[in-house]
């Protein structure tokens, strides 16, 4: 489900009502401020072809803006604003040049599509931006233009009283280009969606939530796994892989516990419909591995860490920061510094999680479901604090981002093994868990955040019939609602 769902809609609605109105009350206004470039010495057989190409060329952008969550409320936005502009231009004032229009068209469906396929969503809002700048920076210039030459034409000191609209036009024509400049383009920033990172405190169900995903990439979208395993005996590094793991499941055995000093990077790959790639990172501590580990992960920290690992490894410190969020960085790392890999492991790892935090398009945070069965005060406390830094990492990444609050264990909160995992009343269970996390301040700190960033909360189980018979151990996993989660990253 959609946090803030109806702020949301709200802030949509506004944006098609605020875009339609401006784009026609500059296209009335622009009537001869455009066209009075014919009239004059301006050269419109150069510059009007290329406004007809960018014309083109952005409005189909914007509908590829609109396909991403990070970029859909502008991509609207600027399908409105250009949709009455290209009205004008081609009914109005006959400067818009159909044949470029086409190439325009061509051309921005070509890359719209390129990158929707690829997921380089952050490559295309760039191109997408710059030739925002450059369609309104020669608008800019043909209403300066027009302007400068009305005023040679009337002399510095000419008399100006029966036209006073047409002068006015022009300084109203220049406020609202300057104004979409500053107060919009510079907010289009795309995200990487095809990177998602999964961050959650110990003992959330980190294992579990990756085997459940695990099964989903597999079984729907062509799905294999990445990892890397630190341990500090090797020979127990087998006993953490994800497919040992799931021979443990296939054998109904339980999941073999954490030792204190493993951690495990898995990174899932998977296709939708053989075209979108995503991948999905999660790192696995054993709970005793790092005190308070949230805590650490903050950005005045990250540079003292990659400073560290530079000495310690004897790599270049931008090299490091540059690299660190790489899964076959670490696999280097962990092959050609086995002597001081346990005295490094944990800025390794903690560097490694900011840069994925910071780099990644789609956020995943975990809440333990089991604190939330609990309602009482030490597990209130605790979410408390949690929510609070969750609150804290979205301010710190960037509004760009998506993110997505995952409830784990909702087989704890409340029998679920008779309700379908896509019906009416499934929906129902995580709506009503979602109202009791609202009754919590931090969170709803987060959920006032949801209206200028997206922001999803979902309540999952790898065993819905757990709950039944109070089982502590799970040997099957049968994922419930992770469908749903799968949704938000494809």
């Amino acid at each position: 489900m959609r946090v803030n769902e109806k702020k949301q809609k709200l802030y949509f609605k506004l944006s098609i009502i605020g875009a339609l109105a401006l784009s026609i009350f500059f296209s009335v206004i622009s009537a001869g401020t455009i066209n009075a470039g014919q009239n004059t010495t301006l050269p419109g057989s150069v510059f009007y072809p290329v406004v007809s190409i960018l014309l083109g060329f952005l409005l189909v952008c914007s509908i590829g803006l609109y396909q991403e969550e990070s970029t859909k409320i502008w991509g609207i936005f600027f399908f409105c604003f250009l949709l009455p502009i290209l009205g004008s231009y081609m009914l109005m004032q006959h400067v818009l040049y159909l044949d470029f229009f086409f190439f325009g068209l061509v051309a921005g469906s070509i890359l719209s599509v390129y990158y929707f396929m690829n997921h380089f969503h952050e490559i295309f809002s760039r191109y997408v931006t710059w030739s925002l700048k450059f369609f309104i920076a020669l608008m800019a210039f043909i209403v300066l233009y027009n302007f400068i030459m009305l005023i040679l034409a009337r002399g510095f000191t000419g008399s100006y009283a029966n036209d006073r609209f047409g002068f006015i036009s022009y300084i109203l024509n220049l406020i609202i280009l300057v104004g979409i400049y500053v107060l919009i383009i510079r907010q289009v920033k795309g995200s990487n969606g095809s990177r998602i990172f999964v961050f959650g405190p110990s003992r959330a169900g980190k294992t579990y939530f990756m085997l459940g995903m695990y099964k989903q990439f597999v079984g729907f979208f062509e799905g294999h796994s990445k990892e890397v395993i630190f341990c500090g005996d090797r020979k127990e590094e087998q006993f953490f892989s994800s497919d040992y793991y799931l021979g443990q499941i296939e054998k109904n055995e339980p999941l073999r516990s954490n030792v204190t000093d493993m951690v495990g990077i898995y990174t899932l790959i998977g296709k939708k419909a053989g075209l979108r790639s995503v991948e999905l990172t999660l790192v696995d501590y054993a709970g005793e591995w790092v005190h308070d580990l949230t805590s650490k992960i903050d950005p005045a920290n990250f540079p003292t860490l990659t400073e560290n690992l530079s000495r310690r490894l004897k790599i270049d410190q931008n090299t490091v920061a540059e690299n660190i969020g790489f899964i076959k960085f670490i696999k280097s790392i962990k092959e050609g510094n086995q002597e001081i890999i346990h005295d490094i492991i944990e800025d390794v790892v903690l560097a490694f999680i900011y840069k994925r935090l910071t780099s990644s398009g789609k956020i995943i945070l975990l809440i333990d479901g089991e604190k939330v069965a609990r309602n009482d005060g030490p597990s209130r406390d605790e979410l408390t604090r949690l929510f609070g830094y969750y609150a804290k990492i979205m301010d710190y990444i960037g509004e760009e981002k998506q993110y997505a609050l995952v409830v784990t264990k909702t087989d704890k909160i409340g029998p679920i093994n008779t309700i379908s995992e896509n019906s009416p009343e499934a929906r129902e269970i995580e709506e009503d868990i979602f109202n009791y996390l609202r009754t919590i301040t931090t969170f709803q700190a987060i959920e006032n955040k949801a209206g200028s960033i997206p922001i999803f909360f979902f309540a999952v189980s790898v065993n819905p019939m757990s709950g039944t018979d109070q089982q502590d151990v799970i040997t099957q996993i049968f994922p419930w609602r992770f469908g749903e989660v799968a949704k938000f990253e494809f």
